[in-house]
């Protein structure tokens, strides 16, 4: 390899180094910016009760079809997950709720609100998700209370039953956003600010 071949084989490694640091610098970059915007927090949907309202309990039934009371206020505060089992995205989160109560079953409670009515379904779908260790409580009457319209719905309510935050829950980052001490505050900056501007 001789004269020009071996001039433009050389500039092509080259190029070839320069692309791969230019590359990897990008990816350090994104890694930054990810840090500093940090996760996405769940999306608030104008349905569903207003921030600041309270609960006196949470009722339902078991997966025995035996009724389920919970009276507030609670040892913790509480993330109610609405889910379906014939919710696609429900099943895709349900790994990420697993995962979420492994990490952080000492800072809240998880409680699992089917919006289906049917026992069946819903035991045949808990052995197939394999969620016999999470609370999972049948509540289409409790959905229907707080109109929850869509799942997968979260609320996080205190352990005195107020309900500081809420949103579509996709993904685990989504689940960790409730843990933040600052999301119902900012949420209900947010509506106070939207009743001023209608008035």
């Amino acid at each position: 390899m001789e004269g020009g071949w071996l001039a433009s084989y050389i500039a092509l490694w080259v190029l070839t180094v320069a692309l791969a640091v230019l590359t990897l610098s990008q990816f350090r970059l994104i890694g930054l910016l990810y840090q500093r915007i940090g996760p996405g927090v769940a999306r608030s949907l104008a349905d569903g009760p207003e921030i600041g309202s309270k609960l006196d309990g949470l009722h339902g039934l078991t997966l025995q079809g035996v009724s389920w009371q919970r009276r507030l206020p609670a040892a913790r505060d509480v993330l109610l997950v609405f889910m379906s089992p014939q919710c696609q995205t429900c099943d895709e989160l349900m790994p990420h709720v697993k995962d979420f109560v492994a990490r952080h079953r000492q800072q809240i409670d998880v409680l699992l609100v089917s919006v289906l009515g049917d026992l069946g379904m819903n035991q045949a779908y808990v052995r197939f998700a394999q969620l016999a260790a999470l609370d999972y409580i049948i509540g289409p009457q409790l959905a229907d209370a707080l109109d929850i319209a869509a799942t997968p719905y979260t609320l996080k309510v205190t352990r005195d039953g107020v309900i500081v935050a809420k949103g579509i829950t996709n993904n685990y980052e989504h689940l960790v956003s409730f843990l933040a001490p600052s999301v119902g505050a900012e949420l209900q900056e947010e509506v106070r600010h939207a009743r001023a501007t209608q008035s």
